[in-house]
C-alpha cells in the first residue's frame, strides 16, 4: 500500500529544500524511517511539518527546520544556559542541527515517563520525524481551535500533563500555549519541545510563569476564574 502512495521526488524537494536536507531526508528514507511524503501539515518561516507514511502504512510526521530562514536569536535563547548543548557556539547549522536534537531528546525524555507528547521516532541533521498525532483520520486540531463542552476539565488535564513535564520529566516547556497543545480524542497532547528546558535552566521559572500564564489566561477566556499565582504555587511543591 506504501507503495502505491504519491511520493515527492528529489526534483521537488530541490525546488523547496537545499541539497543537504535533500540528502538527509534521502538517508532517513533509506533506513526505513518513512517511504513516502504524503502531504504537507504546517508550513513556517523557521520550519515545515509533512504527513508521511512508512512501508506499513503507518502514518508519521517529519518535521524540516529551515537552516536559512530560522531565527538564529530566539534559537541561541533557549540554547544557551543548557548543559546538553555547551559547545554548540553560534554557527547557525550547527544550532539548528542542535535544535532538532533538542525537540528529540525533550520529546524522548517526556514520553519516556508518560506525559502525553508525540512518540519520537528518530532524527538527522534538521530532520525530526515522530508519530503523526491524528483524530478522526485528520492531524488533531490545536486546543485554540477545539469547541470546548467542558472548559474545567480540559483545564485539570492540561494542568496535570504539566506537572508531568515538568515534575517527571524535569523539563519546561518554555513556549506553552493553546497553539503548543493539540487535542486526540477530547485529551490534550503536549507539541513544539524544541525550546524546552531543563529546570536547572537559568530562565527556568520565568518561562515556567509565562507557560501558566498563559495556559491560565487562555482558559479565563472561557469563563473560569483561574489564579495564575495560586497555580504557580502548585510547581514549588
Amino acid at each position: 500500500m506504501a507503495k502505491q502512495k504519491i511520493d515527492k521526488d528529489r526534483k521537488i524537494f530541490e525546488d523547496v529544500f537545499d541539497s543537504l536536507t535533500v540528502r538527509t531526508l534521502e538517508k532517513l528514507k533509506s533506513k526505513k524511517h518513512f517511504a513516502a511524503i504524503s502531504g504537507i501539515i504546517k508550513s513556517g518561516k523557521e520550519g515545515q511539518v509533512f504527513n508521511a507514511i512508512q512501508d506499513d502504512d503507518t502514518q508519521v510526521a517529519v518535521k524540516i527546520y529551515m537552516i536559512e530562514t530560522s531565527s538564529f536569536q530566539n534559537m541561541q535563547d533557549y540554547i544557551k544556559g543548557d548543559r546538553r548543548f555547551f559547545s554548540i557556539g553560534k554557527n547557525k547549522k550547527k544550532l539548528v542541527y542542535a535544535w532538532c536534537a533538542k525537540e528529540y531528546r525533550n520529546l524522548k525524555k517526556a514520553y519516556e515517563v508518560g506525559v502525553s507528547v508525540p512518540n519520537p521516532i528518530a532524527f538527522l541533521g534538521n530532520i525530526l520525524i515522530m508519530e503523526l498525532v491524528s483524530d478522526n483520520g485528520q492531524p488533531a486540531k490545536h486546543l485554540a481551535k477545539t469547541e470546548l463542552d467542558n472548559p474545567k476539565q480540559m483545564f485539570d488535564m492540561v494542568l496535570s500533563e504539566m506537572k508531568k513535564f515538568y515534575f517527571d520529566a524535569g523539563l519546561v516547556h518554555a513556549d506553552l500555549s493553546e497553539f503548543n497543545i493539540i487535542v486526540r480524542d477530547g485529551k490534550p497532547i503536549i507539541i513544539d519541545v524544541g525550546q524546552s528546558v531543563l529546570l536547572n535552566h537559568p530562565m527556568a521559572k520565568q518561562f515556567q510563569r509565562r507557560d501558566v500564564e498563559n495556559i491560565v489566561n487562555f482558559f479565563n477566556k472561557h469563563k473560569l476564574d483561574i489564579d495564575s499565582e495560586e497555580i504557580l504555587n502548585e510547581f514549588e511543591k
